[in-house]
């Protein structure tokens, strides 16, 4: 497609092309999307955090306890580059968590727990990562301005 011909002085049109113009948009767009790291932010799992006022953000490597308000329990950890994401019932949690544990250098164990659950079921879940070997528990919290 031509846009519009220009004349130069010698009397020589200039045709401009859009075919070459499109296609290094295209590279471009293409560069971009490969060269952009994409986070999990969306896990599918529903959980209503409670609300803290003191904000410690984190990056978090370790592992990741996630409990819903029906006491469903996932474990999210990385292995290599890739995300996992295991449902585990509470009976099995020390043996799956050990195992999970067991192939990860960082020992830290981060509990993010719906906020309509009791306390005596986060202390079980506490109790039965501790026994896992976890060397640390951090709770999740959402920060409230």
């Amino acid at each position: 497609m031509k846009i519009e011909r220009y004349k130069r002085r010698n009397n020589q049109n200039i045709i401009l092309e859009m075919t070459p113009l499109i296609d290094i948009v295209f590279l471009l767009l293409i560069f971009f999307l490969v060269a952009t790291t994409f986070e999990d932010i969306d896990t599918g799992i529903k959980i209503d955090l409670p609300q803290s006022t003191i904000r410690e953000v984190k990056t978090v490597k370790e592992v990741q306890l996630s409990l819903t308000n029906s006491k469903e329990i996932f474990i999210k950890y990385q292995e290599g580059k890739e995300n996992k994401k295991v449902p585990v019932k509470k009976v099995n949690l020390k043996r799956e968590l050990a195992k999970v544990l067991s192939e990860s250098d960082n020992k830290a164990v981060v509990i993010s727990g719906d906020k309509t659950l009791d306390y005596g079921y986060i202390v079980e879940i506490m109790t039965l990562s501790k026994e896992a070997g976890a060397e640390q528990l951090d709770i999740d919290t959402v920060f409230q301005k």
